[in-house]
């Protein structure tokens, strides 16, 4: 019995963690306009109607890798917890095709060459090398 409650336990935390990530994407500057929320991975934003959209985002939760072609390909940022009024400045206004979520998912996190981390709009040094 101790198993079967030990196993249940550890099958709703997994369920649970990968509940947690939430970014929502604004086709217009300051969180303003149409809203496209994700949870999980994303591959192709093309039938969402949201491809090449975004002028901003809120991370409400977990870290985001936001890249501006379909399949995780092209230019990747990593969007961390917070606001990006205006995704422009980081060279990703009107350019995401995919995102995902790192760290929790298994989508193993290396910083590829040359990548930016950015953070949110409310830190000061607006991105790290």
């Amino acid at each position: 019995m101790k198993r079967v409650t030990l196993l249940s336990g550890l099958i709703l935390a997994m369920f649970a963690g990968l509940a947690s990530a939430q970014v929502t994407f604004y086709d217009r500057e300051g969180m303003h306009g149409r809203a496209f929320t994700a949870d999980g991975a994303i591959d192709n934003f093309d039938p969402t109607g949201f491809n090449d959209r975004a002028k901003s985002a809120h991370v409400e939760r977990g870290v985001w890798e936001a890249c501006e072609n379909a399949y995780f390909r092209g230019r990747c940022v990593t969007l961390r917890p917070g606001d990006y009024f205006d995704l422009d400045r980081m060279g990703m206004g009107n350019k995401i095709s995919s995102v995902r979520p790192l760290e929790r998912y298994g989508y193993g996190y290396g910083r590829r060459y040359e990548e930016r981390r950015y953070d949110s709009d409310r830190d000061r040094d607006y991105y790290q090398r």
